[in-house]
């Protein structure tokens, strides 16, 4: 059985997509039975999304340091 150290360097290293499909088999089983890997995935890919989300706007708002400086004078 794949070890939390395995499947957590495959799902921060992004390399999970060059595995066999055995070994994406093993995470995915891994993933159902251990609640701690299952977080770190759900939590990589909300980052993922966010950076996205962030990529996306900033393309189409006029740059992601503009954004930030408004956000933080709306906040004082």
């Amino acid at each position: 059985m794949i070890s939390c150290k395995q499947v957590a360097e495959l799902l921060t290293s992004d390399q999970l997509q060059s595995q066999s499909w055995w070994r994406r088999m093993e995470v995915r089983l891994h993933l159902a039975m251990c609640t701690l890997c299952a977080r770190l995935a759900r939590q990589l890919n909300q980052i993922r999304a966010g950076a996205r989300g962030l990529r996306e706007g900033n393309e189409a708002d006029g740059g992601l340091e503009e954004r930030l400086i408004r956000r933080l004078t709306r906040m004082q």
